[in-house]
């Protein structure tokens, strides 16, 4: 199936997905959500994709969140009519999350570039962050008088609160460096822009060798845990065990099983 707004390739059980709007940031459009939630499902189903991965096409940006010139219509949150039934509207991340659309297979997102205010539903739902060493991340809401407040709950389990705040508050008028997030835990490795994207191949295809059920297991009761209590995330994570494993071991000789190798971080 052809998009109009992303790319998609499935190749060694490792599906790329291509922000493909260069011309506006790889800003997202109505149209862009809904091929998203036809994307996730498709992804979800097939058996042979392991792992995913999400870039953008080459611009000053990875993604700039919605797009706010596309004309009436084209947003689907910030028009005249939405502003008469409130209740009624749907977080982006409903859409542009895997998590959200219940994908559980690992995401590693490669940033390069401009990463603001809605971009963080990418981010937020990612399981690897990496970036190059000239992206930048910031959230401009409240420059324009508008509340910041999906995008940095969400960021708040990556990133320690205080970055958060510091992000949201000063809005356009401080940027994140590529070093500055790594050290505060919103990426884990910076790397130059010609190495990004053979370098999130080269971490998917690592995954993709194991065994996907103990792999979406693992993802999926750590995703969960973050919405329980200390304990009942600990009861829940040994029921991921206790399931998982039979199957995902019956499939793997650790005698015979080849020696990793390895590298220090």
């Amino acid at each position: 199936m052809a998009y109009k707004t992303v790319l998609l390739d499935i190749a060694d059980h490792i599906a790329t997905i291509t922000l493909n709007r260069p011309e506006a940031y790889n800003s997202f459009t109505r149209d862009m959500t809904n091929e998203f939630v036809e994307i996730w499902k498709r992804l979800r189903e097939d058996d042979d994709v392991r792992v995913i991965i999400l870039r953008a096409a080459p611009s000053p940006a990875f993604c700039t969140g919605a797009d706010t010139k596309g004309g009436p219509g084209i947003t689907p949150y910030r028009t005249p009519e939405s502003r008469l039934k409130p209740w009624s509207l749907d977080d982006p991340a409903e859409s542009l999350g895997a998590k959200s659309n219940k994908v559980w297979k690992p995401l590693i997102v490669a940033v390069s570039g401009m990463c603001a205010g809605g971009a963080f539903y990418f981010l937020n739902e990612a399981d690897i962050i990496i970036c190059s060493e000239e992206s930048t991340f910031f959230d401009p809401h409240v420059n324009f008088g508008m509340v910041s407040a999906c995008e940095p709950v969400g960021a708040m389990a990556r990133m320690p609160l205080s970055e958060v705040q510091r992000m949201v508050l000063l809005g356009n008028h401080e940027r994140i460096s590529a070093e500055t997030a790594l050290r505060i835990s919103l990426v884990t490795e910076v790397l130059p822009a010609d190495q990004l994207w053979e370098r999130a191949r080269h971490l998917a295809a690592l995954i993709a060798e194991k065994h996907p059920v103990a792999i979406e297991g693992s993802v999926r009761a750590m995703w969960e845990a973050l919405s329980l209590p200390h304990r009942e995330a600990m009861e829940n994570a040994l029921k991921y065990t206790q399931i998982g494993n039979p199957i995902s071991t019956a499939a793997v000789d650790r005698k015979t099983a080849p020696k990793a190798k390895w590298w220090l971080r």
